[in-house]
């Protein structure tokens, strides 16, 4: 469509209706383009400026997951896989919602290879939750946050405040 329109463009036309649909084309073009590209610089610069949950590495793999006092709930990732980006809203969700019952990390698979070797299961688009030392769930691909609590919930400590009874397996 550009280039048909670029074609229109004669600097020696002499109807000035044949230079105003050239001039005309470009702002059509740039009217769906540049809102466009706003969007995308937009959601970069949110994606980077948003409260991240901690990293585990390594070297702090045994005292935040196998030596912490609450379950740990660890999303395994790549920096450059685009499920992992539509994963991490919900386990961010789920962490902001559940922040007294458990603790939730994100692992970098490429820059961690001694904890992903230690549970080779931990690979692309995991969350895994551990229990005092154990892998007790893991599941694989895109979950919401309400269908990893509901899966969860077994392993987790009852809410202060609610009765054992109460239902707690809602995310706001």
């Amino acid at each position: 469509m550009i280039l048909l329109s670029m074609q229109q463009f004669d600097p020696t036309a002499t109807n000035p209706n044949e230079a105003n649909e050239w001039f005309y084309g470009l702002w059509i073009w740039l009217a769906i383009l540049l809102p466009m590209a706003l969007a995308i610089v937009l959601a970069a610069a949110k994606r980077t400026q948003k409260a991240e949950l901690p990293h585990v590495t390594d070297m702090t793999w045994k005292l935040d997951v196998l030596e912490a006092e609450l379950p740990v709930l660890v999303h395994a990732y790549h920096k450059w896989s685009i499920g992992d980006r539509v994963i991490e809203a919900q386990v961010e969700k789920l962490a902001a919602n559940q922040q007294e019952r458990l603790t939730a990390f994100w692992l970098d698979i490429e820059s961690n290879p001694d904890a992903v070797g230690t549970y080779p299961t931990l690979g692309e688009k995991c969350v895994a939750l551990f229990v005092k030392e154990k892998l007790v769930w893991q599941a694989q691909g895109v979950h919401d946050a309400e269908t990893i609590l509901r899966e969860i919930e077994p392993f987790l400590p009852t809410p202060s405040g609610v009765a054992a009874d109460e239902g707690t397996d809602k995310i706001e």
